[in-house]
């Protein structure tokens, strides 16, 4: 049984992200040392991430707002309907959109449970990345909560 290119790459890459995530200290000493050589030759480094960027540029398959919102499971229209409930702003801050890609402002993130797949709202990026890093637990958010309540006037 012969692979395909796709397959082989796809294997590889679970393979590396098994390894990263059961080898976490390993994968630390793993970056620290590349991080050193980068130092100690930045024109090689240089020409490796020129050569990075090019190939990531080459082969970008880049998704238009709708193709990314049909991913989560939400039509274009549904999109627009809760972006004009909130008023265009994120659900959590109530502020636009900041953060960029390639120069343009990119669109609310979908935001969508992880264990029932429906469909909360729509985030701004530091929103999502939070909630994405506190887990989703609402334990660990009332935690956070307490903690900046505690130390608000320090």
């Amino acid at each position: 049984m012969t692979l395909s290119d796709e397959e082989r790459k796809r294997r590889g890459r679970e393979k590396s992200a098994k390894y990263r995530r059961e080898n976490p200290e390993k994968w630390k000493e793993i970056d620290r040392r590349a991080k050193c050589k980068a130092k100690q030759d930045p024109e090689k480094t240089l020409q490796v991430l020129t050569y990075q960027k090019q190939y990531r540029e080459k082969n970008r398959k880049t998704l238009s707002d709708k193709e990314r919102h049909r991913k989560f499971g939400i039509t274009p229209e549904r999109y627009s309907e809760l972006l004009g409930f909130q008023n265009g702003a994120c659900a959590i801050c109530k502020q636009p959109e900041t953060a960029t890609r390639l120069g343009k402002v990119k669109a609310l993130a979908v935001d969508h449970c992880h264990q029932s797949g429906s469909i909360r709202g729509l985030l701004c990026t530091d929103c999502n990345t939070g909630i994405g890093k506190l887990k989703e637990d609402v334990d660990i958010f009332q935690s956070a909560i307490q903690y900046l309540k505690y130390h608000l006037g320090n």
